[in-house]
């Protein structure tokens, strides 16, 4: 017998369930997610939680528009998220210190320029002003950048919390359900063939991370979708041992509520080996060195890996093919899941519902690798 639903949702990581949890807010009453292994078990486990478009930003432009946009969001989800399902999602508006190489100074003054021209705020931080702010800071980096309106939160809380908002709203999440081919028509897609059942379905919404690209080789689209490992480190303090997020040159540290620290992350292209390696784990011991010293006595806890969906143009796909209009993508966030996921969720769900989204999508439509 065939399942029926409005909307199939392919992929459980935080893309998936954000995508669930815009639908069901967006009046959307049969969604159906289903995921091969455990929700949020790929990339979105081993994300840092970083909401930092500042640091990312080489320049003005639609991605960095909309990774702005994605981290003002966060600040209405934290309470709606919490008002709905309980769930602290551990917002932290810290603010980041962007560590300054005295070879840097010069782009690094040219960064908060054009930052502060188009409205952003940025503060220049003199090495004395550093140690003040952050005394386990190495003491021989002469400077940074204060981006006082960067944030990070708990993935895998951010995870729990859309899948019980939408499952409150009625959606319904199967795991350790693989989508193993669709359901095609003369025009559109009719449904997914997955878990041994039929899901009759009016939408489809692709967003596999990495594996989004093989499914999508099903109706011969081949997006691009390119696996890209990244490696954390963790240690654990009795509080936590920074007030700020940190960016260096060859890593960043991500302090947390309850005394852990995040040493991230490697960009490897390994395929999909997850595996987490000796060199990677002392790259990121030795990157935290290089930034505070004083944080190597702490004990190691644990190091593990995940797989980041990269495009070749370092954008995500997010939209729908022109010749399927009932499909549609939302993947390639790569090093920016976490914090563009709800956003990508909100945008997926008002062009399934027909409603122009409150960006141009145009720069990030799946069709432009087709072109």
């Amino acid at each position: 017998m065939a399942r029926g639903a409005d909307v199939i949702i392919i992929g459980g990581g935080i893309i998936g369930v954000a995508c669930a949890y815009a639908l069901t807010r967006a009046g959307v009453r049969r969604v159906v997610l289903v995921e091969r292994g455990e929700l949020g078990r790929e990339a979105s486990r081993a994300a840092a939680g970083m909401l930092a478009p500042q640091a990312e930003a080489e320049s003005l432009g639609p991605f960095l528009d909309l990774c702005l946009a994605a981290r003002d969001r966060y600040r209405t989800l934290e309470g709606e998220l919490r008002d709905a399902t309980g769930e602290d999602i551990e917002y932290c508006n810290w603010g980041l210190l962007y560590l300054v190489d005295p070879a840097e100074h010069e782009a690094a003054r040219g960064r908060a320029r054009w930052q502060r021209e188009a409205g952003l705020r940025v503060e220049e931080i003199s090495g004395q002003a550093l140690r003040s702010l952050e005394p386990l800071l190495n003491p021989e980096i002469g400077g940074a950048l204060l981006f006082p309106d960067e944030a990070h939160v708990r993935p895998c809380a951010v995870v729990r919390a859309l899948t019980a908002g939408a499952r409150e709203r009625g959606a319904q999440v199967f795991e350790k359900v693989e989508a193993v081919d669709f359901i095609i028509g003369e025009d559109r897609l009719r449904g997914v063939r997955a878990g041994g059942e039929t899901i009759l379905a009016d939408s489809i919404v692709a967003c596999a991370g990495p594996w989004t690209g093989r499914l999508l080789d099903l109706v011969g689209h081949g997006l691009p979708t390119e696996p890209v490992r990244g490696q954390i480190v963790r240690a654990r303090f009795d509080r936590p041992p920074l007030t700020h997020l940190v960016w260096g040159p060859r890593g960043y540290l991500v302090p947390r509520l309850n005394g852990e620290l995040l040493i991230g992350a490697t960009v490897e292209r390994a395929g999909f080996d997850a595996t987490p390696t000796l060199g990677g784990v002392a790259g990121l011991c030795e990157a935290a060195r290089a930034m505070a010293p004083g944080l190597m006595a702490a004990p190691f806890d644990k190091a593990w890996a995940g797989l980041r969906p990269r495009l070749p143009d370092g954008l995500p796909a997010i939209g729908r093919f022109a010749d399927i209009p009932n499909l549609y993508v939302a993947t390639g966030h790569y090093r920016n899941g976490i914090l563009l996921g709800p956003l990508t969720g909100e945008l997926i769900a008002d062009l399934v519902v027909g409603k122009e989204p409150p960006l141009s999508m145009e720069p990030f439509s799946p069709d432009r690798f087709a072109r």
